[in-house]
C-alpha cells in the first residue's frame, strides 16, 4: 500500500474482466512521471455479456482499489477492450469533413453489428498511403453499444470520477508507444494478453491498420493446461508459480526421469497461441498485399507468469518479439513504491498508462464517450446558473421599493444582456444560412455518393469471411459474384482430398452462405502439389489467393454435395452428401467419410465451390429506404 498525502489526479482506468489497472501521470515539460499505480481483483460477477451489469458494486471496488493505493481520482479515462467493440478500416470517396461525417451517419449500420438506436461511434480520417487511390480516402472507425457505454459511465458516477473518455485498448497503449516507434518503417505488431482475450493489432508509421481478439487469454490458458493436467484453473495457476515452465529450453536438455506433463500441457496450448498469432500477421500482410511487412511485435499484459515467453514466440513465428518496457517510456517517482513491486506489474499498465496520457491531448480522438454526456453537464450547469439567476431576481423585487435608482441599473443591465445575448445568437443565424446554401451547392455530390451506396457490393462482407474459413492447404484462384442469381462461385486448388472435406466442414458452420455445392478432382498430370500454406483473407477474381472462404447454414436444412467428373488424367471420386451439422469436433475426417485419403505427393486437387448468399446479407432495401429519407431532408432543408 502507497504512504503518503493524497491527491487528486486525472488517471487511466484499464478494466479488464477481473482486475482494475490504474495509472497516475504527471507532466514536467516533455517528461511523463508516473506519480502511481494501482492494480486490484474486481469480482466477475460485476459483468455479464460484456458490459458492467452492477455499476454501483464495481464503483464502490474501484474506490476501495485507488484509497488503498492513496489514489484520489479526480477525471478518468476508460478502457474498452477490443472484443466489446468495432475497430476497423472503411473507404470513402475523398470529401469535405462534414460530407464524411454525413456519409458515416447514414451508412454506420452496414459497419457495425450493434442494433439501430444502440450505436456510439467515432471516426478519424487516415493520411493517404503511397499508391493508394487518389480518389478514394481511409477512415478509421470505432465503435461500440450505447448500453455499454452508459454502464461504464454509471460506474464512474458511482466512484465519484467524473468520466472524460472512453478509448479502445489497443490505441490506448499506442498512446504510450508511438513516440518510441517514430522513424520506424515496418509495421509493429502489439499483443495484449488480458484475462479472457489477446488483442491483437497493427500499426504502420503511427498510424492503426488492423486488431484482431483472439480467443487465448491468460484465463483460458490456465483453464486449457487445467483441463490436460485433469486439475482446476487455480490449481494450474498455483504449479506455474511454484515450478515456472521455460519454454525457450530445448528438448534434449529436459532431463527424461522427472514429471515433464505440466511443461508438455503448456507447450501443447501455446501451440495453439502461437497459430492464431501467426495467422494474425499472414492475414494482415496478405489484407496489404504483401507490401506492408511487421517487422516486429511488442508483447505486454498478464503473462508473467510464463518465463521468457516473448523469446519462445520470437523463436516460433522468426519475428522480433520483446516485452513492452514501461521504465523506458516513462519515469518512475522514486519513494512512491518498491522498484520491486513496480517490476511486478510493470507489463500490466502499458494500457492504463496510455489512458492516462490521452488527458494530455488537447483534442481528444476516438473518443467512444457519446456527444449527449456534454450536452446533458451542460445543462446542468445552464440549471445552476438560472437558478443564481431567479435568485438574483428575487433580491432585487425585495428591494425595488427601496431603491428605484437600483431597480432602473437592473434593467439596464438586462437589456445590455438581452442585447449581448442577441448579438451572440446572431453568427449562429448566419452560419445555418452559410450551411444551406453549402447544401445546396454540395446537393449534386450528395446524390452521387447515395448513388454509390445504393449500388454498393457486399465485398467486404465476403471477403472477412473467406479469410476466416479456408484451410491453410486450400487456395483460390477465383472468386465472382453473379448478382441476377445472387450466387458466389469460387475455384481453387487444395495439396490433397482430406483439405478439401476440412474445408467443407469449414463451410458447413459458416452463417454467411447456404445452398453450397463443390466439384473436385485430382490433377494427377499436373505439377506436384502447392506450395507453403498460404497467408489468410483476401479474394476477387483478380489472382491467386492463400486462405479464404465461408459457408453458413441458411434457413432450413441443406447438403453440401461433392462430385468428381471422371475426365482424363483424373481421379474420380463417387457422390457424397454431408448432412449440415453432422460433422462433430474432435471426429476423424477419414473415419467419418469411410475412405482413405492416401495419394501420392504429386496429386494436386482442383474443386469449384458454388454458393448463395444469404437473403439478409444482400438485401440492401432498408438502407436504400433511409437514403430515400436523407434525400427528402435535403429537399426540405433547400426549401426552408
Amino acid at each position: 500500500m502507497a504512504q503518503g498525502a493524497a491527491k487528486k489526479y486525472d488517471v487511466g482506468l484499464d478494466l479488464t474482466s477481473n482486475e482494475l489497472r490504474c495509472t497516475a501521470i504527471s507532466r514536467k515539460g516533455k517528461e511523463m512521471i508516473l506519480e502511481r499505480f494501482a492494480v486490484g481483483d474486481i469480482p466477475s460477477s460485476v459483468f455479464a455479456a460484456g458490459r458492467v451489469a452492477e455499476p454501483g458494486q464495481l464503483g464502490n471496488r474501484i474506490k476501495e482499489i485507488l484509497k488503498e493505493n492513496g489514489i484520489v481520482a479526480r477525471r478518468a479515462i476508460i478502457s474498452l477492450s477490443g472484443k466489446a467493440a468495432i475497430t476497423r478500416i472503411i473507404e470513402l470517396p475523398k470529401m469535405g469533413a462534414a460530407q464524411t461525417r454525413q456519409a458515416i451517419s447514414l451508412q454506420i449500420n452496414q459497419y457495425v453489428p450493434f442494433p439501430p438506436g444502440d450505436t456510439v461511434y467515432d471516426y478519424k480520417v487516415l493520411p493517404a498511403r503511397e499508391g493508394a487511390n487518389p480518389a478514394m480516402q481511409e477512415v478509421l472507425l470505432v465503435a461500440t453499444r450505447a448500453t455499454t457505454v452508459d454502464s461504464l459511465i454509471a460506474t464512474m458516477r458511482s466512484a465519484g470520477i467524473e468520466c472524460e473518455g472512453i478509448k479502445i485498448t489497443s490505441l490506448a497503449a499506442w498512446n504510450l508507444i508511438e513516440s518510441s516507434m517514430e522513424g520506424y518503417t515496418s509495421a509493429v505488431g502489439l499483443i495484449d494478453m488480458r484475462d479472457t482475450v489477446t488483442d491483437l493489432s497493427f500499426f504502420l508509421k503511427g498510424q492503426f491498420r488492423l486488431s484482431r481478439p483472439v480467443e487465448l487469454g491468460y484465463n483460458n490458458i490456465l483453464a486449457k493446461v487445467g483441463q490436460l493436467l485433469g486439475v482446476s484453473a487455480q490449481e494450474a495457476e498455483e504449479y506455474l508459480k511454484a515450478d515456472p515452465v521455460d519454454l525457450t529450453i530445448p528438448e534434449d536438455e529436459i532431463d527424461p526421469t522427472e514429471d515433464n506433463r505440466l511443461r508438455e500441457a503448456l507447450l501443447s496450448v501455446f501451440s495453439g497461441f502461437v497459430s492464431e498469432l501467426i495467422r494474425s500477421i499472414r492475414y494482415y500482410e496478405s489484407q496489404a498485399q504483401r507490401t506492408e511487412r511487421v517487422g516486429k511485435m511488442l508483447l505486454f499484459g498478464s503473462g508473467t507468469i510464463f518465463p521468457n515467453l516473448a523469446k519462445y514466440l520470437e523463436d516460433q513465428t522468426g519475428l522480433e518479439v520483446t516485452d513492452l518496457s514501461l521504465s523506458s517510456m516513462l519515469q518512475y517517482r522514486q519513494g512512491t513504491y518498491s522498484l520491486e513491486h513496480l517490476n511486478q506489474e510493470a507489463s500490466k499498465l502499458p494500457v492504463a498508462a496510455g489512458l492516462c496520457l490521452e488527458h494530455f491531448r488537447k483534442k481528444k480522438s476516438l473518443n467512444l464517450m457519446p456527444p449527449s454526456y456534454y450536452t446533458k453537464a451542460i445543462n446542468k450547469q445552464i440549471a445552476a446558473i438560472g437558478v443564481v439567476i431567479l435568485l438574483a431576481i428575487g433580491f432585487w423585487y425585495y428591494s425595488i421599493d427601496k431603491d428605484l435608482n437600483g431597480k432602473i441599473n437592473t434593467l439596464n443591465g438586462e437589456v445590455q444582456q438581452r442585447e449581448g445575448e442577441a448579438a451572440r445568437l446572431k453568427p449562429a443565424a448566419d452560419d445555418f444560412d452559410a450551411n444551406k446554401n453549402d447544401i445546396i451547392a454540395q446537393r449534386p455530390k450528395f446524390n452521387q455518393i447515395f448513388s454509390l451506396f445504393k449500388e454498393q457490393r457486399i465485398w467486404p462482407e465476403i471477403m472477412d469471411e473467406v479469410g476466416n474459413r479456408i484451410n491453410d492447404r486450400v487456395w483460390l484462384d477465383q472468386i465472382d459474384f453473379e448478382a441476377s442469381t445472387n450466387t458466389v462461385t469460387m475455384e481453387g486448388v487444395a495439396v490433397d482430398r482430406v483439405d478439401i472435406y476440412q474445408f467443407l466442414i469449414n463451410l458447413d458452420r459458416s452463417p454467411y452462405f447456404t445452398n453450397t455445392g463443390v466439384s473436385e478432382n485430382a490433377d494427377t498430370g499436373g505439377a506436384g502439389g502447392a506450395g507453403g500454406g498460404g497467408g489468410s483473407g483476401g479474394g476477387g477474381s483478380s489472382g491467386p489467393i492463400g486462405r479464404g472462404i465461408s459457408s453458413s447454414p441458411g434457413p432450413g436444412t441443406s447438403t453440401t454435395s461433392v462430385a468428381a467428373p471422371a475426365q482424363s488424367g483424373t481421379r474420380p471420386m463417387q457422390d457424397y452428401k454431408l448432412p449440415r451439422g453432422s460433422f462433430q469436433p474432435g471426429a476423424s475426417i477419414e473415419d467419418f467419410f469411410q475412405r482413405d485419403f492416401t495419394e501420392t505427393s504429386t496429386i494436386q486437387w482442383k474443386f469449384e465451390v458454388t454458393t448463395d448468399l444469404q437473403n439478409e446479407i444482400v438485401n440492401q432495401e432498408a438502407a436504400v429506404q433511409d437514403i430515400i429519407q436523407i434525400e427528402e431532408v435535403i429537399d426540405d432543408v433547400v426549401s426552408t
